[in-house]
């Protein structure tokens, strides 16, 4: 069964593309929820939040984005998630992945749950679909999607578009763990060797340096006080030692959350 057309795969590339491009991880949290990801699965509110170990070992929240819900719920939602949601299991698994559950019955059970008085019901939601988002058994990260009851269900489609997506998350969310920085090209070390490996003057590794941060030709000119034939002469010189044709193929040739990035040596 074919669940996305060529469409919709275009823009699980776009999606999977701004996961690892958009410079920092608080932006990148945000424009996911509020910006692309509706372009694939409609929802009425959702959290984001990386995963953090505790000195005594347990499992805790850091810095949740939120798409149209209030500070409060989203505290609740935190304290809930560890205590009594009975999804909580998809944390400790370790193994990542995306599951799905249903608070629309009248199992008492459920109806008596702290997840369900405290979080779904007070913000008129009946159904959700998650991402429990891990890289080598760590887990690093909890995204979840929530409906209100007047619409359906998430379907094996919705699961599908975010299992293609779990990959990008982890190599994304798992650099900032262990690096605590926004992207791979300012580890200590990476700049340097690409020079290195490129053959990049000193002049042109700044240039490459101010680009990763997405800066503008006219943004470097000023910032440089250099004119603008001059960037592009030596962004011209960029992309002959890299053998790509404009920015967007030098960004996309950077190992930025991709298998590219051996992540034993960060």
């Amino acid at each position: 069964m074919a669940f996305l057309n060529e469409n919709e795969w275009i823009r699980l590339n776009e999606i999977a593309y701004n996961i690892s491009f958009i410079y920092t991880v608080e932006e990148m949290q945000h424009e996911i929820l509020n910006r692309w990801l509706p372009f694939l699965i409609s929802y009425d509110s959702a959290i984001f939040a990386r995963i953090s170990i505790a000195e005594n070992g347990s499992y805790q929240f850091q810095a949740p984005a939120a798409f149209h819900l209030p500070q409060q719920a989203v505290d609740v939602w935190m304290q809930e998630s560890l205590n009594s949601d009975a999804f909580r299991w998809a944390l400790y698994t370790c193994k990542g992945g995306a599951f799905r559950e249903s608070m629309a019955s009248s199992d008492e059970q459920v109806n008596s749950s702290g997840i369900y008085q405290n979080f779904y019901l007070p913000n008129h939601l009946a159904y959700s679909v998650g991402l429990s988002i891990s890289f080598r058994e760590e887990p690093v990260g909890l995204l979840k999607l929530y409906r209100q009851a007047d619409k359906p269900p998430f379907s094996e489609r919705d699961m599908f578009v975010l299992e293609q997506l779990h990959k990008h998350f982890a190599y994304r969310l798992v650099y900032e763990a262990k690096k605590g920085d926004t992207r791979y090209f300012y580890a200590k070390g990476y700049h340097e060797k690409l020079c290195s490996q490129y053959g990049l003057t000193s002049r042109e590794g700044e240039m490459l340096d101010l680009a990763v941060h997405g800066l503008s030709n006219e943004d470097i000119a000023q910032k440089m006080n250099i004119s603008i034939h001059t960037v592009k002469k030596h962004f011209h010189s960029i992309y002959t030692k890299m053998n790509v044709r404009n920015r967007v193929q030098m960004i996309q040739s950077l190992p930025v959350s991709t298998n590219k990035i051996d992540f034993d040596a960060l």
